[in-house]
């Protein structure tokens, strides 16, 4: 049949492309830990101090990631005229660095964000514009299954997309799992396997070889467009809000007029050589300020979770 015959080969060009820019931007510039980027004539307030967590890199190798956004941010330190000093760091020294007032902006998930929301300024996220800023999730399974909803699933074999913007898919599984008065994951599916590749975790459901797919809604259109039947024999039986996941936010009272340089600079991304090659590398697309309210639907997933493995842990005596 024709989709059997035809590989995904479109993507695997592109990853190999993409990994031949980022050996040679390792080979030509190193990596370490700290990335200093200080122009010919700072100004004397001190340098702009990022950290990115490195949970939103996903399969981009961490040396490579560090040499491309070295590039980038010695581009950005001579457009603004400051110091800057970037770290592509864990998710542990990104929460006890926000904790003792060390970074001025930071790139993390959601996730990472409400542990220490506190400390950061809502009013101002920096992400994706438009709908590629927003992330949904869907389970799919095959229309000639007879399965039609959560319900039908209990029991059956379930594959789930893992990546860097999947990070609140188990929390969005357990809600309506909850909400459905069913068991957890664990318990509820006969078994539960992930992959980092859409491909791998929409065709087993294709060829009948998973029963269900946990996935995003973008790898799902990007399958459906390389291969057209895979939107014509699946269906969708539950699907999330759109969601912000990941983004970049600031420190509060950190100087409105140092992240507004910092605003300008990422969202003139694509204008420089350096800034490309980020957004390849990185998949980033033009950027926008969103407020707070972009976050309202992803908290509440994230907070109704909460609830649920509470009733949950609470029914099964702990804690």
């Amino acid at each position: 049949m024709a989709l059997a015959n035809r590989k995904p080969a479109p993507l695997g060009k592109a990853l190999n492309a993409a990994s031949s820019r980022r050996r040679a931007l390792a080979l030509m510039l190193g990596a370490s830990r700290w990335l200093p980027a200080t122009p010919a004539a700072a100004d004397s307030g001190g340098p702009i101090r990022m950290a990115i967590s490195e949970s939103l890199i996903g399969s981009v190798n961490l040396n490579d990631a560090r040499a491309a956004m070295l590039v980038w941010f010695k581009q950005m330190a001579q457009d603004l005229n400051l110091a800057c000093e970037l770290k592509l760091t864990d998710t542990q020294a990104i929460l006890d660095g926000a904790r003792k007032g060390q970074w001025d902006a930071l790139g993390l998930n959601v996730i990472e964000y409400r542990s220490i929301a506190e400390l950061l300024d809502s009013s101002q996220i920096v992400n994706a514009a438009g709908a590629a800023g927003l992330e949904r999730y869907i389970i799919l399974a095959k229309r000639s299954s007879g399965l039609r909803q959560l319900g039908d699933l209990k029991g059956r074999r379930l594959s789930m997309l893992q990546t860097p913007k999947m990070c609140v898919a188990p929390a969005w599984l357990s809600t309506i799992l909850a909400e459905g008065h069913y068991p957890p994951a664990e318990q509820f599916f006969g078994s539960v396997v992930t992959d980092a590749k859409v491909s791998r975790v929409v065709l087993p459901v294709f060829f009948g070889q998973a029963d269900a797919c946990l996935t995003s809604e973008r790898g799902f259109r990007t399958m459906a467009e390389l291969n057209p039947q895979v939107s014509t024999d699946l269906t969708v039986l539950a699907g999330s809000p759109a969601m912000v996941v990941d983004f970049y936010i600031f420190r509060k009272n950190y100087d409105r007029a140092r992240r507004q340089k910092v605003i300008t600079a990422m969202s003139s991304l694509h204008a420089t050589p350096a800034g490309r090659q980020i957004a390849v590398l990185f998949q980033v697309g033009e950027v926008t300020v969103r407020d707070a309210g972009c976050l309202t639907s992803v908290l509440g997933v994230l907070a109704r979770a909460d609830l649920a493995n509470g009733r949950r842990d609470a029914g099964s005596g702990k804690g």
